[in-house]
């Protein structure tokens, strides 16, 4: 049982030393996507389009909210003169109003935040293809993000932003 144990405490040395020694020889980079991500001209341009968007549909939104005060402020003036059924009826029709320009504000927010999440995807990718060319021009067997790394590598970021800037 002894010889056993001993046998199999040797060979799990052997195999991490072996790991160790054939890591030694690695070449290793890291890059920090976030900095590659803000540096990036293309992210740049999404976000001046995204921008762009919400206040095109904020302008939107601000001219029905704008409506609707203004006929709410025609049914105050005109409350007194009119009957009680119709005065609550257009109530109603203004409280309508209100709910689906809320309604439309919420969705009109998914919708935009649904782009940014895309075009956050779609630049991560072309991250990740523009890291790959390079590990494989610069010879690197790996590429880790910074984060995950907690010592030693190249920083390759540079080369990425600069690259990614190229295209």
């Amino acid at each position: 049982m002894k010889k056993i144990m001993v046998m199999a405490m040797t060979a799990a040395f052997l195999l991490v030393t072996a790991g160790v020694f054939a890591a030694e020889g690695m070449n290793v980079g890291y890059v920090d996507i976030e900095k590659v991500f803000n540096q990036y001209e293309g992210t740049k341009k999404a976000k001046e389009k995204l921008q762009g968007e919400l206040e095109k549909e904020q302008k939107k939104i601000e001219e029905k909210k704008a409506e609707i005060i203004k006929l709410k402020e025609d049914l105050e003036k005109k409350a007194s003169v009119l009957e009680k059924s119709k005065v609550d009826a257009k109530k109603t029709e203004l409280q309508t109003k209100l709910e689906k320009l809320q309604s439309d504000a919420m969705e009109i927010q998914q919708k935009l935040l649904g782009q940014e999440k895309e075009m956050t995807a779609n630049i991560v990718e072309e991250i990740r293809v523009i890291v790959k060319k390079i590990a494989e021009e610069k010879k690197y067997d790996m590429v880790f993000e910074k984060n995950l790394l907690l010592y030693g590598g190249d920083d390759i970021t540079p080369f990425v932003v600069k690259k990614m800037n190229e295209q």
